[in-house]
């Protein structure tokens, strides 16, 4: 069986099975709302918060409630990446200046009945929701904490259950701020994936010195070590991010202003630091990663082979290139509109895609097949997209708040093929539950050792060779024929357009074809005068109004007496006057129109309006509720239509 993968509303959650069942395996509903909600990454719980309380769940389905903690107003849940410790962010208190809204839960343990007040393992105040959580490795064991003037690391055992062994006014290590410069300090620091951690920190320029960018060992007492540095100008901020083995780092270094006036984001640099060996024993590396093209960087990502990364980068069309941990180009894609860049979790399929303001297509990679393109596909107005945990299902879904219209999650295979779907009012947030990868005690949640399981024993997903073979959930059937023009696919990454020449707004509603100056038209049908707010297909009226032909009688006789004193006027005769254009006469006519004729014009205007809703309704278009209610007025407008007089074939409009 496949992975499991959770869906949050606003008043429940729901945790489904993966392919090929696609069933509800439970729901957690409560009358207040979920305000938050976050599933460890050892996959054994699921923490959500309400207005009073925070609710711990585990099992296989998520089906036993571990602990409910009476915290109020908690806005924000973060695990650890071994899941053994839960930190809960409250709203501060306006009338307690000293409230700990911060507090830290220790989970790996057993809560017996008799444990009815749980105490927090440690607690603190962070007013800021930006950067509030503790910092842990790996494996839990150590935790990094930012001070005023220096970083503090202390070292966890996960036998002691008591708030004494985050005792951080006694730390395992420390981390001076001012390692660098003394008016420089850290504004960014990140705590490797490994087991034998290290610290990169981030160091902006400052009165002219150039920023830093360092990696750091772990070791007892002070730090003044480093593994290997990096100075560089034109860095404000930047943002880190790891490989799964913890020996090299990505940063991108940004400005806050462009000196080119080329972009609004400021200007982006990327960085590479390497080391080999335990806290780099054998030496490392830095380099600043060539990029081609000038532009912002759009997204970057490590391989989970830790050996390669990729980067989007440049002024759309983007460049797609693949670098290794030297820094050298491994492979170079098509300049492309695509924004994003997603590796699967065993490295060998690579999803590249163009969501927000792009139109949607995806692309995805086969590296073991020199970057082949095995499908493409459509995901338009994608707020999510996750690779499952086995990497052969991919999940993108439409979320609010990033759109209010049109939620809902699909799965598709690799090949691309729309596996389930499943549309919602209003949706949240989506996520794949991650299988743990350390054995557990029997029929508990309690990790003792630490020892990976084998991932021959680790679920995964089914191994599926063409898409001949998949199973589609009926729910593919019932949401194509809801949405046939959704689910229409060239193949290309791009929607099937109906084929023809562009014709302009105002000509489409009246089928009036676009002519291009110099450009002949073949088989070009004579063109019937048309009246301004006439229902296309119905008559003409029949009789004009009293003033325009009381207007017409006057210009007949005008040109009456003017032949017949002819030959008296021979030599006051002038040329002709030039003919007056069909224009003319159209103004002259709208000036002299009565209110009854505009009123009738506008009626006119309306029931063209409903005849093009009408056929939009028929195609099969979605319309909104303004515009079904006008469809309603039509019976109305005939009448207002037949009472002001008009005699014109209604009937066959």
């Amino acid at each position: 069986m496949a992975s499991q993968f959770f869906l949050k509303t606003s008043q429940d959650i729901e945790l489904f099975q993966g392919y090929p069942d696609f069933t509800q395996s439970a729901s957690n509903s409560s009358e207040g709302g979920v305000i938050s909600s976050i599933l460890s990454p050892c996959g054994r719980f699921l923490a959500l918060s309400t207005k009073d309380y925070v609710k711990i769940f585990t099992g296989g389905i998520l089906e036993i409630l571990l602990l409910e903690l009476p915290l109020s107003n908690t806005y924000n849940l973060q695990f650890s990446p071994a899941g053994n410790y839960l930190s809960t962010w409250e709203r501060p208190s306006v009338d307690d200046s000293a409230h700990q809204n911060v507090k830290v839960w220790y989970l790996n343990r057993d809560f017996s009945d008799s444990d009815k007040n749980v105490e927090p393992a440690f607690q603190y105040q962070a007013k800021s929701q930006s950067g509030w959580a503790l910092q842990f490795s790996k494996l839990d064991n150590y935790a990094v904490k930012q001070f005023s003037k220096e970083l503090r690391i202390v070292k966890l055992e996960q036998t002691v259950e008591s708030g004494k062994q985050f005792d951080f006014d006694h730390p395992y290590s420390t981390l001076s701020q001012s390692q660098e410069s003394e008016n420089q300090i850290f504004s960014t620091f990140l705590i490797s994936p490994a087991e034998h951690p290290t610290i990169c920190t981030f160091t902006p320029e400052k009165s002219g010195k150039p920023a830093h960018l360092t990696i750091w060992p772990l070791l007892e007492g002070k730090i003044t070590k480093k593994i290997v540095t990096k100075t560089f100008f034109k860095a404000d901020s930047c943002q880190l991010k790891w490989n799964d083995q913890g020996n090299a780092i990505l940063c991108v270094a940004t400005t806050d202003f462009d000196s080119s006036n080329k972009s609004y984001y400021g200007e982006n640099t990327l960085y590479l630091l390497t080391f080999q060996g335990v806290n780099g024993a054998l030496g490392g590396n830095s380099v600043r990663v060539p990029l081609s093209k000038e532009g912002p960087i759009h997204d970057f990502t490590w391989s989970p082979t830790s050996r390669q990364f990729g980067v989007i980068y440049g002024f759309m069309p983007a460049s797609i290139t693949f670098f290794d941990l030297r820094g050298n180009i491994v492979h170079s894609l098509q300049e492309q509109p695509k924004n994003t860049m997603l590796f699967s979790p065993t490295g060998r399929y690579i999803l590249i895609a163009g969501f927000g303001n792009l139109q949607g297509s995806v692309e995805i990679l086969d590296r073991h097949d020199k970057f082949k393109c095995i499908s493409k596909f459509d995901a338009a107005n994608t707020s999510v997209c996750k690779w499952s945990p086995g990497g052969e299902f991919i999940m993108t879904a439409t979320t609010s708040p990033r759109l209010r219209v049109d939620n809902g999650i699909k799965i598709l295979h690799v090949t691309g093929k729309l596996v389930f779907v499943k549309e919602f009012k209003e949706l949240l947030k989506v996520d794949w539950r991650l299988p743990c990868k350390f054995k557990t005690s029997a029929s508990t949640h309690i990790i003792r050792g630490f020892q990976e399981i084998s991932e021959t024993n680790i679920l995964a997903d089914p191994k599926i060779s063409g898409s001949s073979q998949l199973m589609i959930h009926p729910s593919v059937a019932e949401y194509e024929s809801k949405h046939p023009k959704r689910s229409s696919n060239n193949g290309n990454g791009t929607q099937s357009k109906p084929v023809g020449a562009y014709r302009p707004p105002h000509a489409r509603k009246a089928g009036i074809a676009r002519s291009v100056p110099g450009i002949p038209i073949v088989n070009a049908k004579p063109q019937q005068k048309t009246i301004p707010g006439l229902v296309p297909g119905m008559s003409p009226p029949k009789s004009s109004s009293k003033s325009a032909t009381k207007n017409k009688k006057r210009s007949n006789k005008k040109k009456s007496d003017q032949e017949e004193n002819g030959d008296d006027t021979g030599s006051k005769k002038s040329s002709p006057a030039p003919p007056q254009s069909p224009n003319d006469d159209q103004q002259s006519v709208k000036e002299t129109s009565s209110p009854e004729e505009k009123k009738i014009r506008s009626l006119l205007k309306k029931l063209r309006a409903i005849e093009v809703l009408k056929q939009r309704q028929s195609n099969g278009d979605k319309l909104e509720d303004t515009q079904v209610l006008k469809i309603q007025t039509e019976e109305k407008v005939l009448n207002e239509l037949k009472f002001m007089g008009w005699e014109g074939d209604i009937q066959d409009k």
